[in-house]
């Protein structure tokens, strides 16, 4: 046994341990050049099997100084070094393990307590009742496996998937395709964009409540598709009065012969009987902005720019969910939805008599034909028609031309990623969904979604960073970018921030700027970059580590060491005569 601990404590052992850290640690240099920062830190820095080595190391020191005692006076510089690096190693063993450290991204005049860590999740959401499951990744770890066939068994309400992960690219690039031939109605035109020098091309498509409009610097842009003469008479000449606020879901059975018109209601939750028929629904929630994301469902603003109503349906069949769309009617359709209640559910919204200001909108009427609608302030629209091919100017935003150089009413639209190199840059990954006989797929990009229909109900797959609440909320109140005197290069960024503590009836306001980091409940803030748009971003770093205390008390205790090392003299032997 005491031989077993003279060579824990032994220079043999220690000069090991430092050549093993300090290979790993130059193994590490290359990862994380080829990788980059977020898999050489998941990968080797916070792995059990580096901070086994750290500890190894500091038991090696602590078996050492043991081997000493007694200790005597002449003892205290070596035992302090020691000491200290046995701090430093515990520190950063504690850090590595409980220490936390992510982003936070604010948008100018919004608040946010969701710090985005460094590694990836899949999140699995099922629309009814709500329920996410979070899966844990580690694709990044890894970035040369570009075919991980991962498998992860996921427990949903009354049923279970498989979802499989056979693709990922750390660093893709997307390429897309769009043909004129397919199978159905799939409307799509490309459209040209110029402005102050600037160009772009976009493709939009009618059908899709994600790629039908977008914004493009002062613009906005649409394409619909207006399936009857009466939709687009609301659009240009507006809704006829006494129209409910949100709009109105009709259901229509086609085997009783019957339609029913519904307000939808102010209050969600209430069962409303479909008068003559044995259905009723249940209105769930109103989106007056719809989009996907990893909670599921939500709105991205109070503005009826895509409006959608989530309801559930009751009758002899059953009870089942619907989601209905008023700029999207063929929303099931498109992701071969089946229903049990035979019933056609559509939702009209008077925001389709609202175009926003400042826009863009091509119209594809029942016949086919294309036309353009503009508008300016509010009040101000014009409607003319629409060759393909051929230029036109904006009549209010006059620096602003738009060509629709193609149109497909048919369109097959094709994605496919490639990846460029092995750096974790714009991870991507392509996963499998089974439910016994039925399969579904989608790539999906770091912070994307994709809508998997499978089984009755579809479920939604993301992709993207890992979260962590805060214990407490910033707001951005006012971003700065400081230039060069003369130039456009960043000569420093500031964040007016106001950090509120609700527990414990905290709020505080900061200006945080590089070198001017905002600590609080052991959480520091520092400016780290910022996302330049129409509201600028901020990037704060945040880290909560402790073993911070212990790595400064380590420093501190091997500098002592080092200085009583030159104070102390030993005693000189007496010079013989």
């Amino acid at each position: 046994m005491a031989r077993i601990i003279r060579l824990f404590g032994s220079l043999r052992v220690a000069v090991c341990l430092l050549l093993a850290i300090a290979a790993v640690l130059a193994w590490g240099t290359i990862y994380e050049v080829r990788f980059g920062t977020a898999a050489v830190q998941r990968f080797i820095y916070q792995a059990w099997w580096f901070q086994v080595l750290l500890a190894f190391l500091a038991v090696n020191l602590a078996v050492s100084a043991l081997q000493r005692w007694p200790w005597q006076r002449r003892h205290l510089p070596f035992l302090l070094a020691h000491l200290g690096i046995i701090s430093i190693l515990v520190g950063g063993i504690v850090g590595g393990r409980f220490g936390i450290e992510g982003q936070l991204l604010i948008p100018e005049g919004a608040t946010e307590r969701m710090l985005r860590l460094p590694g990836n999740v899949l999140v699995v959401t099922e629309p009814n009742p709500g329920a996410t499951h979070v899966i844990p990744t580690r694709f990044e770890t890894t970035a040369w496996r570009h075919e991980p066939h991962a498998l992860f068994r996921v427990p949903l309400k009354d049923r279970t998937i498989d979802l499989v992960v056979d693709r990922y690219y750390p660093n893709a690039q997307l390429h897309e395709a769009v043909t004129g031939d397919g199978d159905q109605e799939y409307p799509a035109v490309r459209l040209a964009l110029a402005a102050g020098g600037h160009e772009e091309v976009v493709w939009l498509f009618a059908r899709d409540p994600q790629r039908f409009g977008a914004r493009w610097q002062s613009l906005h842009v649409v394409f619909l598709d207006l399936e009857t003469d009466e939709a687009a008479r609301v659009l240009l000449d507006g809704p006829r009065r006494g129209g409910a606020e949100r709009g109105v879901v009709t259901f229509d059975f086609p085997e009783l012969r019957l339609r029913r018109e519904i307000p939808v209601p102010g209050e969600f939750g209430q069962p409303v009987v479909l008068e003559g028929t044995p259905y009723q629904a249940t209105f769930l929630a109103y989106f007056p902005d719809f989009a996907i994301t990893g909670e599921g469902p939500t709105s991205r603003s109070d503005q009826p720019n895509n409006p959608a109503v989530a309801l559930r349906l009751t009758g002899p069949e059953g009870t089942e969910p619907r989601l209905a769309f008023a700029l999207h009617p063929e929303f099931d359709a498109l992701h071969g939805q089946t229903h049990t209640i035979h019933a056609d559910v559509t939702y009209q919204h008077p925001a389709l008599s609202r175009l926003p200001p400042n826009t863009v909108a091509i119209l594809r009427e029942p016949s086919g034909a294309l036309m353009a609608v503009l508008t300016g302030a509010p009040g101000q629209q014009e409607v003319g028609g629409v060759t393909v091919g051929t230029a036109g100017a904006h009549p209010w935003l006059t620096e602003y031309r738009f060509t629709v150089a193609e149109y497909l009413p048919r369109a097959r639209l094709t994605q496919h990623y490639v990846n460029r190199d092995d750096e974790v840059k714009a991870p991507v990954v392509h996963v499998v969904g089974r439910q016994a006989a039925q399969t579904a797929e989608g790539w999906l990009p770091q912070g994307g979604s994709v809508l998997l229909a499978l089984g009755a109900e579809p479920i939604v797959v993301e992709y993207r960073p890992s979260q962590r609440e805060l214990p407490m909320a910033v707001t951005l109140n006012d971003f700065r970018k400081i230039d060069y005197p003369g130039t456009a290069m960043a000569a420093g960024f500031e964040s007016d921030v106001e950090l509120t503590d609700a527990a414990r009836g905290v709020r505080l306001t900061r200006t945080i700027r590089m070198n001017n980091p905002l600590t609080y409940r052991g959480f520091t803030l520092f400016q780290s970059s910022y996302i330049a748009g129409p509201t600028e971003t901020t990037v704060l770093s945040v880290r909560n580590d402790p073993g911070v205390p212990l790595v400064y008390a380590g420093f501190l205790t091997v500098i002592a060491g080092v200085v009583l090392m030159f104070l102390h003299h030993p005693a000189r032997p007496e010079r013989r005569p």
